[in-house]
């Protein structure tokens, strides 16, 4: 045999490993089920004051990140000193009012005790009675002043988790309606993953499978994720009432039937604080199943480009 012909013999060679590896490797990606229709979700807390009043002051920013405790936003204070004010007057005019009537209740049960005759029973119980409205009165006083003291701590709005704040439209001098979403806070500890896969590949999906994700913006850094749960129902056209509440059915090809897509929710396992995960950005979504590659210590291998 010629060198030309040992030549192209190892090359030969060569050339059927490498595609034997290449084929291996799409298989075994094939095997899997996987997504490019995947996205990133954290929890969305919508801040809403507890009361009305201006915007005193703001000192965050948009898309500043914050700490659980720290202020939002103060709603101008003064409406609810006085409330407090007031409340707390009128409470000590309240129990000023129970001193008295006990006294007179204490006074007429000496006197009746002392001499029966020197006055009627009938007085007595009133007496009695008037002290147990003021006592009455005292305890609506406190539950007013309590009231007027929680409406002026509602007007420091905190955080209530560590988050980044979203889609600041606020100014100082704005008006804070009570019970109205005054702005978003994305929650940073709460991030998870969405794959929407096929109907026709989740059959071997289970909680539990590793998954790896990838998202669009960093193709070369893949996440490990497991398989939190899947979703049990998603959205019916058919059979959803029209204008006329006849049922609404949707005409198909008997030779196309598009599979529907059913979410699978990923948890994100301890993501690099390096690759800052954004709400609603793309990702490619691949599960691992049967147990292939459950071992959280094997490193994550990227998607090919083809499946990203």
């Amino acid at each position: 045999m010629t060198n030309k012909n040992i030549k192209l013999l190892l090359t030969g060679v060569v050339v059927l490993v490498a595609a034997g590896v290449l084929a291996a490797k799409y298989w075994y990606y094939l095997t899997n089920p996987w997504t490019r229709d995947g996205q990133v979700h954290a929890q969305v807390i919508q801040i809403a004051p507890r009361v009305s009043g201006p915007i005193v002051n703001l000192p965050i920013n948009d898309n500043q990140m914050v700490k659980a405790g720290d202020l939002l936003f103060e709603i101008d204070p003064r409406t609810f000193e006085a409330a407090v004010q007031e409340a707390e007057a009128d409470l000590k005019q309240e129990q000023a009012n129970l001193a008295e009537a006990r006294d007179d209740a204490e006074r007429a049960a000496r006197i009746r005790k002392r001499d029966p005759g020197a006055m009627p029973e009938r007085q007595l119980i009133k007496k009695e009675s008037s002290m147990r409205q003021a006592e009455a009165g005292v305890l609506v006083a406190e539950a007013a002043l309590r009231s007027a003291q929680l409406d002026l701590e509602f007007t420091h709005l905190r955080a209530a988790v560590d988050g980044y704040v979203a889609n600041l439209n606020l100014r100082v001098g704005s008006q804070a309606v009570a019970n109205q979403p005054a702005l978003a806070l994305i929650d940073i500890n709460s991030y998870w993953v969405h794959g929407f896969f096929r109907e026709d590949r989740i059959e071997g999906v289970q909680a539990g499978d590793r998954a790896i994700v990838t998202l669009m913006s960093y193709p070369d850094r893949p996440l490990e994720g497991r398989v939190d749960s899947l979703g049990w129902g998603i959205e019916q056209d058919d059979g959803s009432t029209g204008y006329n509440l006849l049922p609404k059915i949707n005409a198909t090809f008997e030779w196309i039937r598009l599979a529907q897509r059913v979410p699978v929710r990923i948890h994100l396992v301890n993501p690099p604080k390096d690759i800052p995960l954004r709400v609603g950005t793309t990702a490619s979504v691949m599960v691992i199943t049967g147990g292939n590659g459950s071992s959280a210590a094997a490193p994550v291998p990227a998607l090919p480009r083809a499946l990203q």
